[in-house]
């Protein structure tokens, strides 16, 4: 099913569960995995008996029987045969017949190594304990969503598409709220020897609020220094921007490694932006007078 070049790498069986290794080089698809479900469901529901013999190596391999350790096999080995199915030598334990499995059921399909899959399955009551364990978990989720459970998947999909609805409306809010943000800002903007220099804090719950306003900053103003510290769940935010009109004179990066400093962190960038954070939320303070002051001396003020 899978080609020639799947043969087996190593399994495992055990009264409650099966494991089987195999050389592959791509995962086997669900429609692959349904596909072999089927095909051992069909076998075992064919209820077919069991072929055993002992034989010489030799005589086996004339029958075509599949030989999966070559090297493990001595002279007389045994023959596992179901009818027009499988031909194999195995000395491991076996049913009499295909039926007494019940059922197949694949529960897991893994890679464990460079061009080796592994498949999971559960076979007999285990496997009806499975089925029946999911369904408990389905018709909860049926009810939940007050669905029929034919329903489920379609009324799932309804309301992701919602979410991202409603995540799209968030993020137009967060950008129309943050322009406003930024306008008011703006009002606290010093001009210092005809540079417009903004360093404040802002309500900000991610770096990302601080690139949209350093952004705006740029827009509104050709000669500029902007930093900006924010604090959110304990964590420190930091970014510097220069516009690029006045990089020859100060650089980003350089100013937000100093500034860290201050807040117990660690960050750097370009020369018209950087971003940095840190665990002091405490001294934010202390780390914003310190940019006052480094951008005043770049300036050729002092504070």
């Amino acid at each position: 099913m899978l080609g020639d070049h799947a043969k087996q790498a190593g399994s495992l069986v055990a009264p409650d569960r099966l494991r089987f290794d195999f050389t592959h080089f791509t995962a086997v698809t669900p429609e692959e995995q349904a596909q072999i479900e089927r095909l051992v469901n069909d076998e075992i529901r064919r209820n077919q008996k069991l072929s055993v013999r002992v034989m010489d190596l030799e005589e086996a391999l004339k029958t075509g029987a599949m030989a999966l350790f070559e090297e493990k096999y001595g002279d007389r080995v045994r023959l596992v045969e179901i009818q027009g199915f499988s031909r194999e030598l195995c000395g491991g334990t076996h049913t009499h017949w295909t039926g007494e499995l019940g059922v197949f059921l694949i529960i897991q399909e893994t890679g464990i190594a460079a061009g080796v899959r592994r498949i999971e399955a559960l076979a007999g009551r285990h496997a009806l304990e499975y089925i029946n364990r999911h369904r408990q978990v389905f018709n909860h989720a049926a009810d939940a969503l007050k669905a029929a459970p034919w329903e489920v998947a379609e009324r799932i999909d309804k309301i992701l598409a919602q979410q991202r609805q409603m995540e799209k409306e968030l993020e137009a809010f967060k950008a129309s709220a943050a322009g406003r943000r930024s306008a008011d800002l703006f009002d606290q903007t010093e001009e210092i020897v005809g540079v417009k220099v903004l360093v404040t804090q802002v309500q900000a719950d991610n770096p990302k609020i601080l690139r949209e306003i350093n952004d705006k900053f740029k827009e509104k103003f050709a000669k500029g220094i902007v930093v900006l510290g924010a604090v959110s769940e304990g964590k420190v935010f930091l970014l510097a921007g220069v516009t690029q009109e006045m990089t020859d004179r100060l650089h980003a990066g350089n100013l937000i490694k100093e500034i860290v400093k201050e807040v117990g962190g660690s960050g750097g960038g370009r020369p018209d932006m950087a971003q940095a954070g840190g665990n002091r939320p405490d001294k934010l303070t202390d780390a914003l007078h310190l940019a006052e002051k480094l951008i005043r001396d770049k300036l050729g003020l002092t504070h």
